[in-house]
C-alpha cells in the first residue's frame, strides 16, 4: 500500500472518528450544565457523559496492528479539561483510562499517556497561556490544540521501538494539521454553549432580582403591559391593591383596562398608556377619582426593543397621599398669618394682582388698623394683644363672609380686596364692621378700628388706589386715635383701682400733697394740673402687673419686686404712645430715682431727674410710709418725717425734702 493510500485511509478513520468527538457538544447542548455550578452531582453526571463519548470514540478507532489504536481522545479530553475543570474532566479520565487498559494490545501505556497528559495541559492552560502573548480566542484554540497534539505525538515514543517512529511519521499530518483544527471547532462550540448558558443565567438571575426587587417594595405598584393593554407583568403589592380595590384576582396577558370600572379613571389612564405607547415617558400626578383626598404619582414609560418598536408599557404607581396633604399644609402654612389664621402680605401680593383686571371692576381695597393694640400690650400684656387681633379678624370676616377676601399684611393692619363691589356696597360694609368690633370689650377697653378705602373702575394702576385706600385710612385715624387714646388711659387706670382699691386713695393722698409743694414753688396753676395729671397716672404701670404680687400679703422675694420695679418702665410706655401724655411720661418713668443715683430704671441722679418726679417721689414715699400694708405697721407721721429727713441728698432733693417737712412737719393734715 503507498503512502498516500495509506494517508487517506488513515483520515477517512479518524474523521469517522472525529464526527464521535463533538458529541460532547451534544451532550453539552442537551445536558446545559453550567461547569460553573457549585453541585458536585452535576459535575459528575458531566463526567460520566464525556467518559461515554471517550469509549465511543475509542470503539471507532483507526487501528495500526493489534493492539495499537487511534483516534480523537486527545482532542476530547485537552477540550474537557479547558472547560470543565477538575471533577469532571478527573471522572472522564478515570473511565478513558480504565477503558484504554482493558482494551490492552502494545500501544496501551501510550494511550493512558495521551488521556492523561492532554487533559493536564487543557486543566493547567490558564497558567500556561499567562507566559503567552495575548491572542484572540480561535488563535489561542490553535496554539491549545497544537501544543496538545505535540504532547500526543510524544506520547507515541512509549511504543514499542522502531514501531513508534512508524506510528508518529503516519500520524504525524492529522495530529498537527488537522487535529488542532478540530481543537479549534470543538472549542468554539463549547464556548458558545458556555457563553449561552452563563448569558441565560444572567437573564435568569435578572429577571429573579427584578421580580424581587419589584414585589420588595410595599408603597409602589409596578406593572408592564403590551401595546393591547395586557399585563406582561406585575408586582406583589400591585396584585394585593388590584384585589383590594376590585376584589379581583389579576393574572398575566389579562387587559389591565377591564379591571378599570370608574370610566373617568379609565379614560385617564389609557391616555397616559396610549401616550407612552407613542414613546413619551411622563409622570403624572392625580386625585382618585373614586377616593377624594387620595392622590397617585405614576410614572409612564414606553417599552422599546431592539429595532427600537414600542412593544409595550411600564408603569410605576405610589400613594402620595400624605405627601400631598402635606405639601398642601406647607402651602397653606406659607399663606397664612398663624395667629389670626387670615392670609398674609405673601398672598395679598399675588391676589392683588390677580384681581387687577377687567372683569373683577369695580375692585374695591380697605385698609384698617387697629388703634391702640400697643397700649393693650403695654398695659395688659402680648396674651391680650393677641386676643384683640383675634377678635378683630373674626370680626372682620364675618362682615365681609369670606376671609380669602381679608388678609394681616403688618402689626395691626389689614387688607380687605372686595372685586366687583362698589364704593357704596363697600362703604356699607365697613360701617357694618365697625359696628360689630366696637361693640366689643377687652379687659374693659372698647376696641377701635380706623377704616380707609378706595375704589378701582378703571385703568387707574393699583398701587395708587392702594395708596388713597391708606391715605383715606391715616385722615380717619387722626380723628380717631386721639379720643380713643385717652379713653383707653382712662379705662386702664379705672381697671387699676378695681385690682387694687388703695392705689386710688394712695393717689389722691399723693396728689394732695404734690399740690401743696408745687404751690409753694409758686408753680401757676397748668403746672400744678400738670403735677396733678402726674399724681394720679404715676402708678399706671402697674396694671401689667400680677395682682398675686400686688395685693401679697408677706415680703416680696427678688422675683417679685424684680417684676415691681418694672411698672416705671411699663406706665412710661403705656403713656408715651399717647401724645397728650407724651410731656408727663418721662415723670412716670423717674419717679423712682434716687437723689443719689441708686434708684431706678435708669439710675439718674441729683438734677437729672426731672423735677415734677422728685416731687412725687417724696409724697410717693410719704404715703407709703405711713399706709398700713399686711407685712408691716404703718409709721406715724413723726416717724415718716423723720425718715424723709434722714434720707435727704440721698433718697430725696434736699431741698425739696425740707420744704416737703416745713410744710408737714406739725400736722398730717393733707
Amino acid at each position: 500500500m503507498s503512502f498516500l493510500q495509506e494517508f487517506l485511509l488513515i483520515f477517512t478513520d479518524l474523521l469517522n472518528n472525529a464526527i464521535l468527538l463533538f458529541g460532547l457538544g451534544f451532550v453539552y447542548a442537551a445536558t446545559n450544565i453550567d461547569q460553573n455550578t457549585n453541585k458536585a452531582i452535576k459535575k459528575i453526571f458531566l463526567g460520566v457523559a464525556i467518559g461515554a463519548i471517550s469509549v465511543l470514540i475509542m470503539l471507532n478507532p483507526w487501528t495500526h496492528s493489534e493492539g495499537l489504536i487511534f483516534d480523537t481522545r486527545s482532542v476530547l479530553f485537552s477540550v474537557t479539561g479547558l472547560f470543565f475543570g477538575g471533577l469532571t474532566t478527573g471522572i472522564a479520565v478515570l473511565i478513558g483510562v480504565i477503558f484504554r487498559v482493558s482494551l490492552g494490545g502494545s500501544g496501551v501505556y501510550a494511550g493512558v499517556l495521551t488521556i492523561t497528559l492532554t487533559s493536564l495541559i487543557g486543566l493547567y492552560w490558564h497558567k500556561i497561556k499567562i507566559r503567552l502573548p495575548k491572542m484572540r480566542a480561535s488563535i489561542e484554540f490553535y496554539v491549545f490544540g497544537l501544543i496538545v497534539h505535540v504532547v500526543t505525538l510524544l506520547c507515541f515514543l512509549a511504543i514499542p521501538w522502531p514501531t513508534s517512529i512508524e506510528v508518529i511519521k503516519s500520524t504525524v499530518i492529522p495530529f498537527l494539521v488537522f487535529f488542532p483544527l478540530i481543537v479549534v471547532l470543538l472549542s468554539k462550540i463549547v464556548s458558545n454553549q458556555k457563553e449561552r448558558i452563563i448569558s441565560q443565567q444572567k437573564i435568569k438571575n435578572q429577571q429573579l432580582l427584578l421580580q424581587a426587587s419589584i414585589d420588595a417594595t410595599k408603597a409602589m405598584e409596578v406593572f408592564a403591559l403590551d401595546r393591547d393593554y395586557n399585563y406582561l407583568s406585575f408586582n406583589e403589592y400591585h396584585a394585593v391593591s388590584m384585589m383590594e380595590y376590585y376584589g379581583k384576582k389579576i393574572k398575566q396577558n389579562e387587559n389591565y383596562l377591564d379591571y378599570i370600572t370608574h370610566p373617568s379613571m379609565r379614560s385617564r389612564i389609557q391616555s397616559c398608556v396610549n401616550r407612552a405607547l407613542l414613546g413619551k415617558a411622563e409622570t403624572v400626578i392625580s386625585e382618585v377619582e373614586s377616593s377624594k383626598g387620595k392622590f397617585l404619582e405614576e410614572h409612564y414609560a414606553p417599552i422599546i426593543d431592539d429595532d427600537g418598536s414600542v412593544i409595550g408599557v411600564t408603569v410605576f404607581s405610589q400613594d402620595i397621599s400624605e405627601r400631598k396633604r402635606y405639601e398642601q399644609s406647607i402651602l397653606y402654612l406659607s399663606y397664612r398669618d398663624p395667629l389670626t389664621n387670615l392670609y398674609n402680605r405673601r398672598y395679598y401680593n399675588e391676589e392683588v394682582d390677580r384681581l387687577d383686571r377687567e372683569e373683577f371692576y369695580p375692585l374695591s381695597i380697605v385698609i384698617a388698623d387697629i388703634n391702640g393694640l400697643k397700649i393693650m400690650n403695654d398695659a395688659f400684656g402680648h396674651d391680650a394683644g393677641d386676643l384683640l387681633l383675634c377678635k378683630v379678624s373674626d370680626d372682620l370676616v364675618k362682615v365681609f363672609k369670606n376671609d380669602n377676601k381679608v388678609a394681616r399684611v403688618g402689626g395691626d393692619e389689614f387688607v380687605i380686596l372686595l372685586p366687583n363691589t362698589s364704593r357704596e356696597e363697600a362703604l356699607q360694609l365697613i360701617d357694618e364692621a365697625k359696628s360689630m368690633i366696637e361693640s366689643s370689650r377687652i379687659h374693659d377697653m372698647t376696641i377701635s378700628v380706623s377704616f380707609g378705602l378706595a375704589t378701582k373702575d378703571s385703568e387707574e394702576l393699583v398701587g395708587e388706589i392702594i395708596k388713597l385706600a391708606e391715605d383715606d385710612m391715616y385722615t380717619h385715624k387722626l380723628f380717631e386715635v386721639a379720643s380713643h387714646r385717652n379713653e383707653t388711659i382712662k379705662t386702664i387706670l379705672k381697671t387699676l383701682h378695681e385690682k387694687n382699691p388703695r392705689e386710688e386713695k394712695h393717689s389722691e393722698r399723693v396728689s394732695k400733697i404734690c399740690t401743696k409743694i408745687g404751690k409753694q414753688l409758686g408753680m401757676n396753676s397748668d403746672e400744678i394740673n400738670m403735677l396733678k395729671a402726674i399724681s394720679n397716672l404715676h402708678d399706671i404701670g402697674k396694671i401689667a402687673i400680677d395682682e398675686a404680687i400686688l395685693n401679697k400679703p408677706g415680703k416680696l422675694d427678688d422675683k417679685e419686686w424684680d417684676a415691681i420695679k418694672k411698672h416705671p418702665e411699663i406706665g412710661y410706655r403705656i403713656l408715651a404712645a399717647t401724645p397728650e401724655y407724651v410731656e408727663i411720661a418721662q415723670d412716670i418713668l423717674s419717679h423712682h430715682e434716687r437723689y443719689d443715683g441708686k434708684g431706678y430704671p435708669r439710675g439718674l441722679k441729683g438734677e437729672d431727674i426731672p423735677l415734677r418726679a422728685r416731687i412725687i417721689s417724696i409724697a410717693d414715699s410719704y404715703d407709703a410710709m405711713i399706709s398700713e400694708r399686711p407685712y408691716r405697721r404703718p409709721l406715724t407721721h413723726q416717724e415718716a418725717i423723720e425718715e424723709i429727713r434722714v434720707n435727704l441728698g440721698t433718697q430725696f432733693d434736699p431741698k425739696l425734702g425740707e420744704m416737703f417737712i416745713k410744710l408737714f412737719a406739725e400736722s398730717r393734715d393733707l
